[in-house]
């Protein structure tokens, strides 16, 4: 879908996987890096 930024991340042993409006994507990923979570990839999808 055009648009959207999918966000790949881990914490541990878990991982997430965050589809956001790429306007958005930027805030979306500093959220999650102050929750702890290490960001692999951020892909324009």
């Amino acid at each position: 879908m055009i648009g959207l930024t999918r966000i790949y991340c881990n914490q541990q042993e878990e991982f997430l996987l965050v589809d956001v409006a790429s306007q958005d994507a930027t805030q979306v990923a500093n959220e999650l890096l102050e929750e702890g979570w290490d960001i692999e990839a951020e892909i324009p999808v």
